[in-house]
């Protein structure tokens, strides 16, 4: 059958539509699409618009509803009215909310949380889990309340931890957490467990799709661990399509599905020689045939902040720093792990801010372990969709800001006077209308340029 990632991150570099185009060729034909960026950037009515739009491409794609922001923000009950979820849960290819990345809060019974996870599809609840440094009693505590599934295991017993509280697993393999060759240990200590098993790639960037593939790269490293083919291949078929409750549409070859399926030269290599979806011959020996055409979006991101087009401009100014003996530093521990750190200013601490995207404010503040030979750099990769900037001099700082909303988005790596290297994301700063493989190639030299200048970790987006 045609492989199905369960928990992917489509509007993430490069756009749904580019992502369809690289996948179908290499056997997925189904995705189960976290929502964020479109809610972030254009609300309830973007999703409707891309749902309805990419209802009938080639890749199936189906929808998790974010229940809130990534970022805690003060004006998140506007962002996320719970009227907008329950909208947004009506569309007929909304089949869970997710991901819910504030289990503590279900942990501490959060009337608000609690009432939104409620909404869950009646037909068969679902409730996708990120659920980083839960276990035990937390664990059971967030599978009453309605968690179904996690993706963020990164031992074996982690994975055992969750399956034992019912909560179905997603093995990640991603350019983040290549952890799948770790997680697969859990199936020597409890082999049955291979029905409640998946495969997702998550957010993986560009760079290390196109170095591996997709879905099809997750089953190789799965038969490479000593799996049996028609386990290995159900964790990427039956297994998810059974967990959305739509294995009467997903998932297997046979009558009244959709005629999704991956044609292969043989069992030991998942790279299909064809792909056909929705009954239609889409890939041949890794040419694409279908036609994904890309969305209009401008109709879709429609705002001034969503679409970088505002009249303000970054100063040197906006970067300084009050004058005191010690400073809260934000430590790189990982490209993803931070602490805190109270102390005085040291070598190789860079500047750092948050700014608005409208320009209304300015979060100052201080990161150490990112790159210390770095002059300025802005981004609207992050958490929470504004500006990030840092660097060592506010005037590179403030240069690669007002470049950066030049581009309408992306990232920008200024040396002195002078830009030294850009990422254009001008849709929505968080896309680019490029292929995965072309954006991969611009992804690559942003990372060279960024160790160059001191970046030690391996995925700079990431961190940003």
């Amino acid at each position: 059958p045609g492989y199905i990632d369960p928990h992917v991150h489509p509007a993430h570099v490069t756009t749904p539509s580019a992502l369809a185009r690289f996948v179908l060729p290499r056997g997925t034909t189904s995705v189960f699409a976290d929502t964020l960026q479109l809610l972030e950037l254009g609300g309830v009515r973007a999703f409707l618009r891309v749902a309805d739009a990419l209802t009938g491409a080639p890749l199936k794609f189906y929808w998790m509803i974010r229940p809130h922001a990534q970022s805690r923000t003060a004006d998140e009950a506007r962002r996320f009215p719970f009227r907008d979820l329950v909208k947004a849960l009506a569309h007929p290819r909304a089949v869970a909310i997710g991901e819910v990345t504030r289990w503590p809060d279900a942990w501490s019974g959060s009337r608000d949380l609690l009432r939104r996870l409620a909404q869950s599809p009646p037909r068969l609840p679902r409730v996708e889990g990120h659920t980083a440094g839960a276990s035990g009693e937390k664990l059971a505590a967030i599978a009453a309340a309605g968690f179904t599934s996690d993706h963020e295991p990164i031992t074996a017993r982690e994975v055992l931890e969750r399956a034992r509280q019912g909560i179905a697993v997603m093995l990640r393999e991603s350019s983040l957490r290549p952890d799948l060759h770790a997680l697969l240990d859990a199936l020597k200590e409890a082999p049955a467990l291979v029905s409640r098993l998946m495969l997702t790639c998550d957010g993986s960037m560009p760079a290390f799709l196109r170095a591996h593939g997709f879905v099809d790269h997750l089953i190789r490293v799965v038969l490479e661990r000593g799996v049996a083919p028609v386990d290995a291949y159900r964790m990427a078929t039956l297994n998810p399509a059974t967990y959305f409750g739509l294995d009467g549409d997903l998932g297997g070859i046979a009558p009244g599905r959709y005629a999704d399926v991956c044609l292969l030269d043989d069992l030991a290599e998942p790279r299909p020689a064809a792909v056909v979806a929705r009954g239609r011959l889409v890939a041949s020996r890794g040419r694409l045939l279908a036609r994904v055409a890309e969305l209009p979006w401008s109709r879709i991101f429609t705002s001034p902040e969503a679409r970088l087009t505002v009249g303000w401009r970054a100063r040197a100014a906006d970067f300084a720093l009050p004058a005191r003996d010690r400073y809260p530093v934000i430590r790189l521990v990982s490209a993803v792990i931070t602490r805190l750190e109270e102390r005085p200013l040291g070598p190789g601490d860079l500047r750092a801010a948050l700014l608005d995207r409208g320009g209304r404010w300015v979060a100052p503040g201080i990161v150490a372990g990112f790159a210390d030979r770095l002059d300025g750099l802005a981004a609207t990769i992050s958490t929470d969709f504004n500006i990030v900037a840092l660097g060592r001099s506010p005037e590179a700082m403030a240069r690669a800001v007002n470049r950066l909303l030049e581009l309408r988005g992306g990232v920008v790596v200024v040396d002195g006077a002078q830009v030294a290297h850009e990422l254009p994301l001008p849709l929505g700063g968080i896309m680019t209308r490029a292929s995965v493989e072309d954006a991969a190639g611009r992804e690559g030299e942003l990372r060279a340029a960024l160790v160059a200048r001191g970046y030690s970790h391996h995925e700079p987006l990431f961190t940003l």
